[in-house]
């Protein structure tokens, strides 16, 4: 493994820090406003807007920002006699691109035409803008994207993107997983869609730890978007994750099919999503609006984002799979916004009205495949959004009852978001069924010991051990609860059986330092360090193993600190706490490094990780030793 993943987290927290320390908090700073109108060159009184939007840009900072059919990057300088000096450089999407490059001398708050630009079918833009010097408010992020060269910055190519991340970071050390699901989604709408991208004209991929103020995010998808220039932009942080988002279904069909109104644009490169489904979730609640209210894109943007964007999506699926892609493909290449119900009816012969009635009649007896909410909801899962994923799998279980695998699937994620009370009312459902099952018993002795429950913990890790004398979990278990409640010799004797069974990996490591532990409070210091040293290795070797897993760093954090090493304890509990949200084992973590703070003599850091056990849904034996801790400094 590198050196330099040992440096992991530290550009991350420089970046954090560093929001607090910018001079720039409260410059001046311009509110470009950008309003789009469509028509016919020549014809004045054929245009009507069509969209329009507020964008804020820092003082002397270019930001790139996307609509309509183009890409408008603005450089704002503010001048004493309070004019603003734009340096404008505006580029339309293929597959006839056009562009305006000049520099306007802009009056404060007042109006000017930018240019006219061509869609398609005869049909112009006409780009308006009006600036408006302001406050700035304090930047979020100092990150800049546009410095691909600075030595902190990294890319790895794909067959189809350009992967670019920050050195270290959780993206960098992610990247694998993360290559992996753009790729899929480009051979899924290849498959379908027949399209192929030229080797030289790979997307590039951003993964940012934070929200880079140099772009302009669409906060419904955390994500920024430059197709003209084939970028997608990506949160990807500890906590925040947007890689599920549909950019590169976006990216795709602008780079390759050039612009279309949001309806089609959004709706079919968002195709491969449970549109259909929260679709009929939307018509349920009595939500819906009438696909006409969605044709243009300033309409579009006035409908709650959800009702839009799904009913869209489920609307273009539709047409895809009902009247075959060719048709469709027909009709993005026409429609612009003014034009799209009269392209509809040129290709499809029918009006928009006739083609609602029909997709909301095949909604009504269309239901999407178990497999089809599994995956949806394993995404949300991989990417913690929680909630989301909670949602769709109780969607499920309305749907098709009280599945054993769905129960499971369900409970497991209420007990990674730390509500250990949902998840065990449903393990204990799902173990009615399975009465002998040893997952789930193990599972509920876990969730009883982190309510602080231990006797129901304990009988339900005997349980365990009386069906299979073979289950190394349940004695490690067993062991460190008689540990906690102070009877060493037989916690000794679980951990002995224990280690009798062969353990390999994390269960090594337990085992070795609680056998150390016990050795070295019955005063047997040559022995528990012997012990403890073999944990020590055995930790080594687990990090080795799963260098990308934040539990190997945790175990080989604690065995430092079992051996008296504080500084290598503090090295790799950090990097743990830089990989790992899941509040069961974030609290352990924390713990961890606020012992070992305290052991270094850094009382306020070890305050502040102790401080923070207590605010998260981790374990009641964590949390009261983080009492306990913060009493005694």
């Amino acid at each position: 493994m590198k050196k330099a993943k040992f440096k992991i987290g530290l550009i991350f927290l420089i970046l954090l820090f560093a929001v607090g320390l910018n001079p720039t908090y409260g410059a001046t700073g311009v509110l470009l406003k950008i309003r789009v109108e469509e028509g016919i060159s020549g014809d004045s009184a054929s245009f009507r807007l069509i969209d329009q939007r507020e964008i804020r840009l820092e003082n002397g900072v270019q930001t790139a920002s996307f609509l309509a059919n183009f890409t408008l990057s603005t450089t704002p300088t503010v001048l004493a006699d309070g004019n603003i000096m734009l340096d404008l450089n505006l580029v339309t999407l293929p597959p006839r691109p056009q562009t305006v490059f000049t520099g306007v001398l802009a009056d404060d708050k007042e109006e000017f035409l930018l240019g006219e630009v061509e869609v398609k079918e005869g049909r112009s833009f006409k780009i308006f803008l009006t600036p408006r010097i302001t406050d700035l408010p304090e930047p979020d992020c100092l990150l800049d994207t546009r410095d691909k060269e600075a030595e902190d910055w990294d890319e790895l190519p794909g067959s189809h993107f350009f992967f670019r991340y920050i050195l270290n970071s959780l993206a960098d050390l992610h990247w694998s997983h993360i290559k992996g699901h753009g790729e899929g989604e480009y051979r899924r709408f290849r498959g379908v869609f027949g399209f192929t991208q030229p080797a030289m004209d790979r997307m590039e991929y951003f993964l940012l730890p934070c929200r880079a103020n140099e772009i302009v995010w669409d906060h419904r998808f955390d994500i920024g978007l430059d197709p003209v220039k084939n970028k997608v932009y990506v949160v990807y942080n500890l906590f925040e994750r947007s890689i599920d988002s549909p950019g590169v279904g976006f990216l795709l069909f602008y780079r390759l099919w050039g612009y279309a109104p949001p309806m089609l644009a959004e709706g079919i490169g968002n195709y491969f999503s449970l549109s259909h489904h929260f679709t009929r979730k939307i018509i349920a609640s009595g939500r819906r609006v009438p696909l006409r209210k969605l044709t243009v894109t300033r309409d579009y943007r006035k409908q709650p984002e959800d009702v839009a964007f799904w009913e869209s999506s489920s609307f273009v699926r539709y047409l895809v799979r009902t009247y075959n892609v060719d048709r469709f493909r027909r009709l993005y290449k026409k429609a612009t916004d003014l034009t799209l119900e009269q392209a509809i009816e040129e290709v499809y012969q029918k009006d928009l009205a006739a083609l609602e009635k029909e997709w909301l009649s095949f909604l009504e007896g269309q239901r999407d495949t178990i497999a089809d909410l599994y995956y949806g909801a394993e995404m949300k899962m991989k990417n913690r959004h929680y909630n989301e994923a909670i949602e769709l799998y109780q969607d499920m279980l309305n749907l098709y009852g009280r599945d054993v695998g769905i129960l499971r699937s369900l409970a497991y994620v209420y007990y990674l978001s730390g509500d250990y009370d949902s998840s065990e009312k449903l393990y204990l459902e799902v173990l009615s069924r399975d009465t002998l099952n040893l997952e789930y018993l193990q599972t509920l002795g876990n969730i009883r010991g982190l309510k602080g429950d231990y006797g129901k913990a304990r009988s339900y890790y005997q349980k365990v051990i009386s069906l299979d004398s073979t289950f190394i979990d349940s004695y490690i278990e067993l062991a460190q609860l008689e540990m906690s409640q102070g009877d060493l010799r037989l916690a000794k004797g679980y951990f002995e059986q224990a280690e009798g069974l062969r353990p390999i990996a994390q269960a090594e490591i337990e085992i070795y330092s609680g056998l150390g532990s016990i050795h070295d409070e019955l005063g047997e210091t040559e022995q528990a360090k012997k012990i403890l040293e073999r944990a020590l290795l055995s930790a080594k070797h687990f990090v080795h193993e799963f260098p990308d897993k934040p539990i190997p760093y945790l175990k080989l954090g604690e065995s430092f600190f079992n051996v008296g090493k504080i500084d290598s304890a503090v090295n790799f509990l950090e990097i743990s706490e830089f990989m790992e949200d899941r509040p069961v084992y974030r609290g352990r973590i924390l713990l961890a490094l606020g012992k070992a703070y305290k052991r270094r003599g850094e009382i306020s850091r070890a305050r502040r990780s102790l401080q923070e056990v207590l605010g998260l849904p981790c374990g009641h034996k964590e949390k009261k030793e983080a009492e306990r801790f913060l009493k005694s400094m």
